[in-house]
Order: structure tokens, then C-alpha cells, then sequence
């Protein structure tokens, strides 16, 4: 079940190691704008390792886009990092690297963020996108119901006596009728 309370307001995530980041809600100009980001990034990066590998160029510097799992790696890093760019308008615990001084959230910094500390990048994603809302609703709504299926409905069967049950209804005829009930 998915409830349409959708932010409207900038809001803070804390993202842990003392990092909180105030974002834009995340809507679907948002996450159009960061897959694009993604795709452009990933589209140039293909090109120029065709371009090197057609005139034996060396790709010493480049990801080996050949292989799906780095392909995969780099899609949810440049994921990651457009949805920070187009999300984040402030920030704290985040200090430049020469000093104390704060950073500023310029898309940067918020590219340093990101490819710089992959927990804080696996955070922001989750939160920001609503993945851990998503987890929580599953395990609340769609957990397995005590017959193993994976979705709940009213229940319409009649209910079965317990063998307790039954035993009292036939003893309950018994006395009445002065009969020996029949051995099960």
C-alpha cells in the first residue's frame, strides 16, 4: 500500500559520521534529472573507451565498461551523485579538506561526497528515494501470512472445532440420549 504523503518542503536527512544534508523532495522531475545525469556520464565514458580501444589507446584510467558488474557499479555511483547534485541545498559536518571551514553544497563538493564515501552515498540513495520506506511497508503488509502466502485477505472459511470441541459436543449428546457415544 503506498499513502500520498508527499513532502513539499525541503527537508534534512541524517546520514550518519555527524553528515546531515538538506534536500528538495524527491520527485519525479528529480530522479528524470539524475538519470540523465547518469546516462550522459555513463554514455561519455563508453564512448571514449571505444575511441581508445579502436586506435590501441590505452584504457589504464578508464572503468573496463566491458564487464556488466562495473557498468552496473558505475550506473547506481552516477545514480547516486545526480540525485545528490539535483537534491542537496545545504548541508552539515561537512568540512573542506585543508581546514576546519565548512564546505559549501556545490556539485563539487557533493561529487566528492559521494564517490568519496560510499556509505554516506548508500545512505543518501536509500533515504532520499524512499527505499527504506519501501523495505518497512513490505515487511508490515506483505509479510507471509501463517499459510506462507505473501498477501492477506479476509478470511472466509467457517472455523473448525478442535478435537476438544468435538469430544464435548458428542459427550453433551450422550448425556442427553443416555447413549455410549461410538469410539473414534
Amino acid at each position: 500500500m503506498l499513502k500520498l504523503n508527499i513532502k513539499t518542503e525541503n527537508y534534512w536527512l541524517d546520514l550518519g559520521l555527524g553528515v546531515r544534508v538538506k534536500v528538495r523532495p524527491c520527485t519525479s522531475p528529480i530522479f528524470y534529472t539524475a538519470r540523465a545525469f547518469m546516462n550522459k556520464r555513463l554514455t561519455d565514458i563508453g564512448e571514449e573507451y571505444r575511441k581508445r580501444k579502436e586506435i590501441g589507446a590505452s584504457l589504464d584510467d578508464l572503468p573496463d565498461v566491458s564487464n556488466p558488474e562495473i557498468r552496473e557499479a558505475l550506473a547506481e555511483e552516477y545514480l547516486a551523485r545526480g540525485l545528490a547534485r539535483s537534491a542537496i541545498v545545504d548541508w552539515e559536518g561537512i568540512l573542506e579538506a585543508d581546514g576546519n571551514d565548512p564546505a559549501p553544497a556545490t556539485p563539487e563538493k557533493i561529487d566528492e561526497l559521494m564517490t568519496g564515501f560510499w556509505s554516506i552515498a548508500a545512505t543518501f540513495s536509500q533515504q532520499y528515494t524512499g527505499v527504506r520506506e519501501l523495505i518497512d511497508a513490505e515487511k508490515k503488509d506483505l509479510s507471509a501470512a501463517l499459510n506462507g502466502t505473501s498477501e492477506t485477505a479476509q478470511n472466509t472459511a467457517k472455523t473448525v472445532p478442535t478435537a476438544k470441541q468435538k469430544n464435548s459436543k458428542v459427550l453433551a449428546k450422550t448425556a442427553r440420549s443416555k447413549k455410549t457415544p461410538p469410539k473414534q
